[in-house]
C-alpha cells in the first residue's frame, strides 16, 4: 500500500519509528506509519489490508474480526517491511506524534531509551526497560 493510498483511506498519517526518529537512520528496520481513522475509515481499512496481504501484529488471537471491533488504542498491521499502526483515538495519536518528537529532538539512537519514552508518554508508565522487559526486547 503506497502512502498516497493510505491518504485516502484515513483521516491522517505519518512516519514514525526509528527511521524517522534516529539520525542516523538505521537501514535494518521496518518503516513503521502511524495512522488515524474515524470508525468506518477502520473498518474498510481493516478489510483492504488484509486483501493485501497484511498480517495482524501482536499476540495471536482467536478471532481477528471480533478482536478489531474492541480495540480501544491501536492496532498494528504488517506486510513485509512495511508496518502500520492504527488507531481511532484521537489522544493517542497526539501523544504517539509528541513523543515521536521528543525521541527526534533528542536523537535517541538507543532503542530502550526510546521504549522508555513512549512507554511514559502514551500510558505513563514509569519502567526502566533493562529490568522490566524480555532480555531480547531490552538488548535489541
Amino acid at each position: 500500500m503506497t502512502m498516497q493510498e493510505l491518504s485516502e483511506k484515513c483521516t491522517k498519517h505519518a512516519l514514525v519509528g526509528s527511521r524517522v526518529t534516529c539520525d542516523p537512520a538505521p537501514t535494518d528496520t521496518d518503516q513503521d506509519v502511524l495512522v488515524l481513522c474515524s470508525p468506518e475509515q477502520f473498518g474498510r481499512l481493516i478489510g483492504q489490508l488484509f486483501e493485501r496481504g497484511f498480517d495482524i501484529d501482536g499476540s495471536a488471537i482467536n478471532d481477528p474480526i471480533d478482536h478489531l471491533n474492541s480495540i480501544d488504542t491501536f492496532q498494528s498491521f504488517s506486510n513485509d517491511d512495511l508496518n502500520l499502526i492504527i488507531t481511532q483515538d484521537v489522544a493517542f495519536y497526539r501523544k504517539f506524534m509528541a513523543a515521536t518528537f521528543v525521541a527526534k529532538r533528542l536523537n535517541l539512537l538507543n532503542k530502550t531509551d526510546r521504549i522508555c519514552l513512549f512507554q511514559a508518554v502514551l500510558y505513563a508508565n514509569e519502567i526502566d526497560v533493562r529490568e522490566d522487559l524480555p532480555s531480547t526486547v531490552a538488548e535489541e
